[in-house]
């Protein structure tokens, strides 16, 4: 139904992945919540948007036509914005505005809007101008070797930078665990036992809620 080239690991120190998705019939597809924020750039046949979000907590459902594309730039959980910081930007997407065909506004900068081959260019200015920044704390964090601090300070980052409280942000890393678990065909109550869920209705609740799908959904697909 759709065609996705993506990179991850990629070299940006505030980038997680890179996704061009074009989509071949018309159709719909969830959004999952996966601990990252998006710059991502839209086109249909009504034209281009470039749409900013925070991380999310639940998924989303979207609906495509034949032709559309989505590029997106996923930003690790430990960058931020100032201008759209965090803890704004919970389950929020905001539109910019364009300017012709191919640029964009963002805050009073004005940038050439990205293509797959241009996210290098694109995110090195975004470093360079100081319109994305990252929090070495919460990297620390999310890399499972923190820093020296309190835990209020860690919370008190972690909720500004990422919009989300650190417990938020664990469950749906579990969440996204357990889904690539069970792609792999692993037994419900096994990965349930093994990702430290109390039991297998507890982990179907928290799949159904945050990944929008129930284990059985998960393995037919």
């Amino acid at each position: 139904m759709h065609t996705v080239v993506k990179l991850d690991g990629w070299s940006s120190p505030v980038v997680e992945a890179v996704t061009h998705t074009t989509f071949n019939a018309d159709g719909s597809t969830m959004m999952q919540p996966d601990g990252c924020w998006d710059i991502a750039v839209l086109k249909s046949a009504s034209g281009t948007t470039v749409l900013r979000t925070g991380l999310t907590t639940s998924a989303v459902t979207h609906n495509f036509s034949a032709g559309d594309e989505i590029l997106s730039i996923a930003f690790k959980p430990s960058s931020f914005m100032s201008l759209m910081p965090g803890e704004r930007m919970r389950d929020e997407g905001v539109v910019l505005s364009n300017i012709g065909r191919d640029r964009f506004w963002l805050g009073s900068d004005v940038l050439e809007i990205p293509t797959f081959d241009t996210v290098d260019r694109f995110v090195g200015k975004l470093l360079n101008n100081g319109i994305v920044e990252d929090n070495s704390l919460v990297a620390s964090v999310v890399s499972g070797h923190p820093m020296a601090m309190s835990e209020r300070t860690m919370q008190r980052h972690f909720l500004k930078t990422t919009g989300l409280t650190y417990k938020t942000f664990t469950q749906i890393e579990r969440a996204q665990k357990a889904l690539s678990l069970l792609q792999q065909g692993r037994p419900a109550a096994d990965v349930a036992f093994a990702l430290g869920y109390a039991d297998q209705p507890h982990m179907i609740r928290s799949l159904r809620a945050i990944m929008g799908q129930t284990p059985g959904q998960i393995a037919a697909r």
